[in-house]
């Protein structure tokens, strides 16, 4: 967890609806960082002193700018959700390729390899496609996952035991 991450998440953390490992994480950090602690008083007065102001409250030059500003980080923040969704994207993909790699020269730890090997022979979207790469016999090019079956070994890694799929690459 780090401060980026904190900002990017404050709203569920804030509201209640955010998963609670990842609650855990996030009040772990805020204790042990004083900027963010600071910054979440803030978020949090700002959040109450805007219930009590009624919009007839606000005169309409400060109401245009304002609604210009938060519109303004609602699409920066749209833009750094891209852009964190692609990098995420770049690393599972990485991921994948580097296990289909792995299996690919029959060089999978034995934990991943035994279920991988299971994988492979029970599951008819990566079945072919694992087949095609040679099924252990060799080094091949990785290359055209289709997204179908990158999707699927990207839940094949996420429901790995903690620790085993990180010698890949």
């Amino acid at each position: 967890m780090n401060c980026k991450e904190l900002v990017y998440m404050l709203e569920d953390y804030i509201d209640g609806t955010m998963e609670e490992q990842l609650r855990r994480e996030l009040s772990v950090h805020i204790e042990a960082c004083e900027p963010c602690l600071n910054f979440l008083r803030t978020y949090e007065k700002t959040r109450i002193l805007c219930r009590h102001i009624r919009p007839d409250e606000i005169p309409d030059e400060l109401r245009k700018r304002l609604k210009t500003f938060v519109m303004e980080k609602v699409r920066e923040r749209q833009r750094n959700i891209e852009k964190y969704l692609g990098e995420e994207a770049r690393e599972r993909l990485r991921q994948v390729e580097a296990l289909l790699r792995a299996y690919a020269v029959n060089r999978l730890p034995p934990v991943v390899a035994a279920l991988f090997q299971a994988h492979n022979d029970r599951c008819e979207r990566c079945g072919a496609f694992l087949r095609s790469i040679n099924g252990g016999k060799g080094p091949v090019e990785i290359t055209g996952i289709p997204p179908d079956v990158e999707e699927h070994i990207v839940e094949f890694l996420d429901a790995l035991p903690p620790g085993e799929a990180t010698n890949l690459t």
